[in-house]
């Protein structure tokens, strides 16, 4: 480390990382636009120019991102020179860009906007027109490039390059007409296109998904965990006041995930939004299920548990360590025998980030105690109990939903779901939250913690399944006094 001096305050510097990197470190505010954390710099935006002395040469204006710090280097990031080239950068700069601000996706959160307000630089002084290009034009399945408002900070071209390894943009022609385009205009492939959209700092490139969705002010954003593989990166979760999951974006963890995600958790809204949930709890009467208080069928679990010798609860690998703990005592308390669906790994696997292995919480359930089977395996069990508990976000899908269906009506099977399950052997079941409707800690593949958010409220009568765990607790007498 080196010792330099920023805005009048000495601090500690790495020398071998950008003067851009210890500013921020240091929670001094330099803007930029082609550097960024987890990819190369270029120093093509010259946006984060400083002044800079060293030793008694006069001060000069460079940009952070391609200098290094050095022994006694003092640094003014507010220096009038500063300003004067920054605002000359976005002079230039805006003057081809579009005033699409009304309609952009990126408004509200796009660097151009808050730098030029910081910056003052409300006027150009150049009069011709702009440059006509393409606007709208599909990059594949993901992503949806404006032409007119890049900026050519080459942002997406380095991410491809140098984190999933496989060049698909590049800066085609010279001069004026420089655009950002694919070879041979192939469509982008692979399972990570949607960083680029997170890392474009203009509005260039937006989701397919998300354009025109919402507006960023609105959304409520919540720090969580993705529970798409095991991999648990950490994300943010963006629901429209309060309603609907509009986005999933990646959280900076440099343990974990870096600055990124994958494409299969970023657009894993299917089971977040999902309609027809469960709600409150069902009970079987005659042929029929019927609404029910949750109390009731809360009791209807502990008798049947504390009335059986052969009972086996099985766990939804998405349940967190807190739900894994309250099922392993309330297995315990009833002498019942515990697993959770292990279902086989899937092709995602990857290099980068994502495992393959669809349970996320499988290693934090696994420091339990608690082993995991396959669904088949677990059905055939079921099947041959008298008393079954299933519990937990997509364990029927997990454990599959025709070997459910046809479970014998010999089992009397309870469910803690998040949808409606349709079996044979049903008695009861209870509608719980799913992960963007409950806290807790899930464990990745590498033994980190992480936790889930309650980005949005769960539906009217739903609860989380540890709220439900605990309820049950104290309903049910230890087996000792029930045994008497």
């Amino acid at each position: 480390m080196v010792k330099i001096t920023v805005n009048g305050r000495v601090v500690d510097a790495d020398p071998t990382k950008p003067l851009i990197k210890a500013c921020h470190d240091n929670d001094v505010d330099v803007p930029m636009y082609c550097y960024h954390p987890g990819l190369s710099p270029v120093g093509s935006c010259r946006i984060c120019q400083v002044e800079v002395k060293q030793g008694e040469a006069p001060g000069r204006v460079v940009v952070a991102c391609r200098t290094q710090p050095a022994e006694g280097m003092v640094v003014d990031t507010e220096s009038p020179k500063a300003h004067a080239t920054r605002r000359e950068c976005l002079e230039f700069l805006l003057k081809n860009h579009p005033l699409d601000c009304p309609i952009c996706d990126k408004a509200g959160e796009c660097d151009l906007q808050d730098f030029t307000y910081e910056e003052g630089q409300a006027q150009g002084r150049s009069h011709e027109p702009r440059r006509p290009l393409e606007k709208r034009k599909s990059l594949g399945e993901v992503i949806v490039l404006d032409e007119e408002r890049c900026i050519l900070c080459s942002r997406c071209v380095r991410f491809f390059e140098e984190v999933p390894k496989k060049a698909q943009l590049t800066v085609s022609d010279l001069g004026s007409r420089s655009v950002i385009s694919t070879f041979m205009d192939r469509p982008l492939s692979g399972n990570y296109q949607g960083n680029i959209a997170d890392l474009c700092p203009v509005g260039a490139l937006t989701l397919k998904k998300f354009r025109f969705q919402a507006r960023v002010w609105n959304l409520v954003k919540m720090a969580s965990t993705c529970v798409e593989c095991s991999r648990g990166c950490s994300i943010q979760v963006e629901t429209l006041r309060g309603s609907d999951v509009k986005r999933f974006r990646p959280r900076p963890n440099e343990q974990v995930n870096g600055w990124w995600m994958c494409d299969h958790g970023r657009f894993a809204f299917d089971h977040a939004n999902a309609a027809g949930r469960l709600e409150g709890a069902r009970m079987l009467e005659g042929t029929q299920l019927v609404q029910t208080p949750i109390e009731e069928a809360l009791c209807a679990v502990r008798d049947a548990l504390m009335g059986s010798k052969g009972g086996l609860v099985v766990l939804s690998p998405f349940c967190t360590v807190e739900e894994g703990r309250a099922l392993r005592e309330l297995a315990q308390r009833h002498q019942a025998e515990i697993a959770y669906v292990s279902p086989p790994p899937s092709a995602l696997k990857d290099e980068l980030l994502h495992t393959g292995d669809p349970c996320p919480n499988r290693r934090g359930l696994e420091e339990l105690g608690i082993r995991g089977e396959a669904g088949e395996t677990l059905t055939a069990r079921l099947a041959a109990a008298k008393v079954g508990l299933i519990a937990g976000e997509r364990v029927v899908e997990l454990l599959g939903p025709e070997r459910v269906r046809e479970l014998p009506g010999t089992l009397a099977l309870f469910a803690f779901e998040c949808h409606p399950v349709a079996s044979r052997a049903l008695r009861a079941e209870v509608g719980i939250a799913n992960h963007v409707e409950r806290t807790g800690t899930v464990v990745n593949v590498d033994g980190i913690r992480g936790p889930l958010a309650a980005a949005k409220p769960a539906p009217r009568g739903v609860r989380a399944l540890e709220r439900h765990l605990q309820d049950l607790a104290r309903l049910s007498p230890r087996r000792e006094t029930a045994v008497r």
